[in-house]
């Protein structure tokens, strides 16, 4: 679902699973990283500290991962394009739609534990509880 779309870059929630909340991929059509432009990178940025600021005035999080991954692309077949996962991360255990939600993986790589069903990260939210989170930062971002 878009969350915002601007000249270079469009920012869509995952909202096929929130295992940390308020996680989006900020994408580009560039194909390789080297051939964004300056004004890109800096848009990028802008986008990145807005998004930083919707999670931490919506779900109080505490800081923020930022990881570019394209492996994928290239073992699927696929055009490579340049995106970002923009992962906010928890400290403190917050309530969420009547849900005491942990992020149990804090101050650790959640890549780490991803592939397994035991250790990973689970999602909490049912799809109409993460629409619900896709309209708060909707209404956070257009409104600023």
């Amino acid at each position: 679902m878009k969350l915002y779309e601007s000249k270079n870059w469009e920012v869509v929630f995952l909202d096929n699973c929130q295992e940390f909340i308020g996680e989006c991929i900020i994408s580009s059509s560039k194909e390789n990283l080297s051939d964004l432009t300056s004004e890109e990178w800096i848009e990028l940025g802008s986008i990145e500290s807005e998004l930083e600021r919707v999670c931490k005035k919506l779900f109080s999080s505490t800081m923020f991962n930022f990881a570019c991954l394209m492996n994928n692309a290239y073992r699927d077949n696929e055009k490579p394009h340049v995106h970002f996962h923009f992962i906010p991360r928890y400290k403190d255990e917050i309530k969420l739609f009547n849900k005491k939600y942990k992020d149990k993986h804090f101050g650790y790589n959640f890549w780490k534990w991803s592939n397994s069903k035991i250790k990973c990260q689970k999602d909490i939210f049912t799809k109409s509880e993460r629409i619900k989170i896709y309209e708060m930062m909707k209404k956070e971002l257009d409104n600023n």
